[in-house]
C-alpha cells in the first residue's frame, strides 16, 4: 500500500520516505507533511523526522492529488478532519476552519497532513478471532489501546478472517471514516461506509442479518446505545475504544455504560513492546 500512497505525494519527499524505511528496514505507518518544515515519518510508533522540507506549494500539490483535483467534492470530509482517496486510504487534515456559530462551515488554509499508510498484517488478529468464536459461537469484544498503537489494523484483519474462514461468519463493517476495508470485499461481508457509527449499525441489523457487526473508535451515547441494541438483536459486536488502561475506558461515560451492561464478553487491550513486538495482548472477560 505505500507504492499507492507515495503516487499523491510530491516526488522529493516520497523518494526520502521510501529511503528512511529501507534504512530503519520497517514499514512506514504514517506520512505526515507540515506547510513550510521538514516532513517526518513514523515507524514503529516512532516519529522520524526527514530532510526535504514541504513547502506551501508541496503542501497545495499534495491535497489536489488526495482530491482528485477538486477540494469542493471533499469539502465535506476535509470539514471533518480528512480525505479518503480513490486509492483507500484515509489522510487526517488540520487548518483554518471558518465557523458560524461553533459549527465548522469549511476549512482553509491546511497546514499539515496525517497520511495513515494502512497494511494488512495477517495473523494480528488469531487470538481475537479465537476468543470472538469460542465454542463456536459469535462473541462480543471491546478492543482498546492508546491511539496509533493498531486497534484499526487489528479490527481490519479480524473482520477479513471472520469473513473468510473456513466456515464464514456473516460480518458487516461500518466504517463511517472510510480506514477500516480498502480492499476489494471478500465474501460474507457487507460494508457500509460513510454512515455514521450509529445508524449504521442499527441498518447493518436491521437488513443484513449479520452474526458479527464491526466498528472503529466508540466514543458517543449514541454509539453505546446502538451497541447495545445490535447485542440485543443477536448479533455480536466487535469494536474498539481509545485508552491506555481498564481505567481509563471507566471513565469514559459512553463506554462505561457499555462495560456496565456486560454486552462485551471480553475486553482486549493492545500495546507495544521493545519496538519490535507490534501487539501484545491481554484478554479480559467482562463476565
Amino acid at each position: 500500500m505505500l507504492e499507492a500512497v507515495l503516487a499523491y505525494i510530491p516526488n522529493t519527499i516520497a523518494a526520502a520516505v521510501t529511503n528512511t524505511a529501507a534504512i530503519h528496514g520497517r514499514g512506514i505507518d504514517e506520512i505526515r507533511l507540515y506547510r513550510n518544515a521538514r516532513a517526518a515519518v513514523v515507524i514503529a510508533g516512532k516519529n522520524v523526522t526527514l530532510s526535504v522540507v514541504c513547502d506551501g506549494e508541496m503542501m497545495e500539490e499534495t491535497v489536489r492529488r488526495l482530491c482528485g483535483e477538486s477540494l469542493y467534492a471533499h469539502a465535506d470530509t476535509i470539514r471533518d478532519g480528512y480525505i479518503f482517496t480513490p486509492a483507500g486510504f484515509r489522510v487526517g487534515v488540520s487548518g483554518r476552519a471558518i465557523c458560524d456559530h461553533g459549527i465548522v462551515e469549511r476549512v482553509t488554509d491546511i497546514t499539515s497532513l496525517c497520511i495513515r499508510v494502512p497494511r494488512r498484517l495477517p495473523g494480528c488478529a488469531d487470538d481475537m478471532l479465537r476468543l470472538a468464536t469460542e465454542g463456536g459461537m459469535p462473541r462480543s469484544m471491546l478492543i482498546w489501546s492508546p491511539p496509533g498503537v493498531g486497534k484499526t489494523t487489528v479490527l481490519r484483519e479480524l473482520a477479513y478472517e471472520l469473513a473468510s474462514s473456513s466456515v464464514p461468519y456473516r460480518t458487516a463493517v461500518i466504517d463511517s471514516r472510510y480506514e477500516l476495508i480498502w480492499e476489494n470485499c471478500v465474501a460474507y461481508m457487507d460494508v457500509l461506509r460513510g454512515y455514521p457509527r450509529a445508524l449504521g449499525m442499527e441498518i447493518a441489523v436491521r437488513t443484513m442479518n449479520p452474526q458479527f457487526v464491526l466498528c472503529d473508535e466508540i466514543a458517543s451515547k449514541e454509539d453505546a446505545e446502538a451497541v447495545v441494541q445490535c447485542a440485543s438483536s443477536g448479533a455480536a459486536v466487535i469494536a474498539s475504544a481509545h485508552g491506555a488502561s481498564v481505567e481509563d475506558l471507566h471513565r469514559q461515560e459512553a463506554i462505561r455504560s457499555l462495560l456496565d451492561s456486560g454486552v462485551f464478553r471480553y475486553l482486549v487491550g493492545l500495546s507495544r513492546k521493545n519496538d519490535r513486538v507490534i501487539h501484545t495482548v491481554h484478554t479480559e472477560s467482562c463476565t
